[in-house]
């Protein structure tokens, strides 16, 4: 219903922030890395989600659209509520999430409050082929060229991505970053190159 708010910071307490509109306050629930970036009197825009159940209504409120994603993809899984990813979000950034999640490191993921290994596990079973990790924030050298020698894997997967139009250079660029992040074989590089941002 509501894709996001614009508004004045009118209060902070705790996770909730509440955004003036034109008069009208609005009661966002945020993750603490959202909340931590906002000041009272700070004009902002909060990407949202609206929770409508019997007992009430909730909105929820994102710093980013990449954060609004990740909590999107983690209330698909079964078990895995608003509050709950809420909860997550606010233990790992969303892109450090999805590095982790695709990596299958529940023992990194374990580490975040409230989740436990079987919920761990599940969000890297049902999401390891939905998240997308943005390469440019992750300690790589992925920002220079290819640093490692080529593999007859790499070099199979840089065809492709060449002959589906990337140039060699961020053909060369994106497989050195998804063999970076652990993809492999030519078929795991190259669905990897095309979920990296």
């Amino acid at each position: 219903m509501f894709n996001y708010i614009s508004g004045t910071v009118a209060h902070i307490f705790g996770n909730t922030v509440v955004v003036d509109v034109n008069g009208i306050g609005y009661e966002i629930l945020a993750t603490t890395r959202t909340t931590e970036d906002l000041t009272i009197g700070q004009n902002t825009k909060l990407f949202t989600y609206l929770q409508v159940r019997e007992d009430g209504v909730s909105l929820f409120g994102f710093a980013t659209l990449e954060e609004k994603t990740m909590f999107l993809n983690l209330i698909s899984v079964s078990g895995v509520g608003p509050k709950v990813a809420q909860s997550i979000l606010s233990g790992m950034d969303s892109n450090s999430l999805a590095y982790a999640i695709y990596n299958g490191d529940t023992k990194l993921l374990t580490k975040i409050k409230g989740l436990g290994k079987k919920t761990a596990e599940r969000l890297v079973l049902e999401l390891r082929e939905k998240v997308m990790v943005d390469a440019s924030q992750i300690d790589t050298p992925i920002a220079k060229h290819l640093d490692s020698p080529l593999t007859k894997e790499m070099q199979n997967a840089i065809a492709v991505l060449c002959s589906l139009g990337k140039s060699q250079q961020d053909a060369e660029k994106l497989v050195d970053a998804a063999s970076k992040l652990g993809a492999t074989t030519a078929e795991e590089l190259i669905n990897m190159a095309f979920r990296i941002n």
